[in-house]
């Protein structure tokens, strides 16, 4: 994963120049000039997409979003596990749920045209509900809580014309979340953790397009761990995304979204600092990780008139339709995604 992740500049960026020679695109027409219309509603990716679009020089957006994503269970690489076909893989208990919410604030401004700054904190909140194997036992619950890592960084425009826009994504994650969450005198399992608790770098690229009902887009994206281990001993795995959208105007107010959104993540390295109990599939390091391939629709509303003119609306939900996890993983179900912007 390092090695592809290591190469993704060059790739992204000779892929991008090869789309925008060879793509045949019917552009708009509705306007008299040829760069991206920034302006219309369907202008900004599916609100679940970070880091989809720059903005003009002098221009600043905050935005909150609140994601929330659940599971169900376990599956062990593409198969769906009960929590009996858990206990018969020789674990003494099994995640029969897990949730997670993020909320999300975000801020962006642009020094220039072709260089927009942001900055992104997050809250989490995590329940998961345990059932052991043994009947004389019962069922209990691990909740974390607090700051999220926060990322910092830069969107950089390199190509706006024809109704196509081409930017380069960067940015870091500082490790402020916590990862030494304890519930019952020993760590929580590391997905319960708050956080990577490393410096990681992210990068990426994201292609814009218009025509004149319909807008598109997509983005390829990396995150990659900058440190071996955080504080607690252990570090996420490297993950690669791809995602793309199509995106139809309803009105100039309203606009619907269809995307597909594609995850690889590696496993866990390093171990906990400490000894603590392994009787679940979240105790072991090689059970996180895998990929996972979602479908979602997604609506932007922006407001044309009245005091809420500017402000823009938008919500997603996206389902899975394939998953293959690293060793026992969890089963993915849904996210939901909601949220607000606002450009001045």
């Amino acid at each position: 994963m390092k090695t592809i992740l290591q190469s993704m500049p060059l790739a992204l960026t000779l892929g991008l120049s090869s789309g925008l020679q060879a793509g045949e695109f019917t552009p708009c027409t509705n306007h008299d000039h040829d760069a991206y219309d920034t302006h219309r509603v369907d202008s900004h990716a599916p609100i679940g997409v970070m880091g989809d679009h720059t903005h003009g020089a002098g221009e600043w957006m905050l935005s909150y979003r609140y994601m929330q994503m659940a599971m169900d269970g376990h599956r062990d690489g593409s198969n769906k596990l009960t929590n009996q076909g858990v206990y018969d893989l020789g674990f003494m208990a099994a995640a029969a749920e897990m949730e997670m919410e993020m909320h999300m604030v975000g801020l962006m401004y642009a020094p220039t045209d072709q260089v927009t700054l942001m900055a992104m904190l997050n809250y989490v909140r995590k329940d998961m509900r345990v059932e052991p194997r043994s009947a004389m036992m019962s069922p209990f619950n691990h909740t974390s809580e607090g700051l999220g890592d926060v990322t910092i960084g830069a969107l950089f425009q390199v190509y706006d014309a024809d109704h196509h826009r081409v930017h380069f994504n960067l940015g870091v994650v500082l490790p402020t979340a916590e990862v030494d969450e304890i519930d019952r005198g020993t760590y929580m399992p590391f997905g319960m953790q708050l956080g990577s608790g490393t410096w990681d770098l992210k990068l990426g690229a994201t292609y814009l397009g218009q025509a004149e009902h319909f807008s598109w887009g997509a983005q390829l994206s990396g995150r990659l761990g900058l440190e071996d281990q955080n504080d607690t001993g252990f570090s996420y795995g490297d993950s690669l995304n791809f995602t793309t959208w199509v995106a139809r105007k309803v009105n100039r107010s309203i606009s619907v979204s269809a995307r597909l959104n594609y995850t690889l993540q590696d496993r866990i390295d390093g171990e906990f600092d400490r000894l603590v109990p392994r009787v679940a599939p979240q105790h072991f390091q090689e059970n996180y990780g895998g990929e996972v391939l979602e479908a979602g629709l997604g609506v932007n509303v922006l407001f044309q008139k009245g005091f809420m003119r500017g402000n823009r609306i938008a919500a997603e939900v996206l389902v899975p339709i394939y998953q293959n996890a690293h060793g026992v993983g969890m089963n993915r179900d849904y996210s939901f995604t909601i949220g607000w912007q606002r450009a001045f």
